[in-house]
């Protein structure tokens, strides 16, 4: 049971830096603005996860996963 959690736990997680990774090749790649240096980037990466359903579903997994991996 504590192997099947871990392996769930671990592919959330890579699905997470998945998401992530592709939300900020995105950013990168479209946004230009003269403002644009690698704090602007990550606080528009984040801002643009804390809207993204996929996302948000894959960490409140997360977050349930961990809490029953810990007892």
């Amino acid at each position: 049971m504590i192997d099947n959690v871990s392996a769930e736990l671990e592919a959330v997680r890579v699905q997470l830096d998945t998401v992530r990774r592709a939300v900020a090749a995105e950013v990168d790649s479209t946004w230009t603005s003269a403002w644009k240096s690698p704090d602007t980037v990550d606080a528009k990466v984040r801002a643009r996860l804390a809207g993204h359903k996929e996302y948000q579903a894959l960490r409140v997994r997360q977050r349930e996963l961990e809490k029953g991996s810990n007892p």
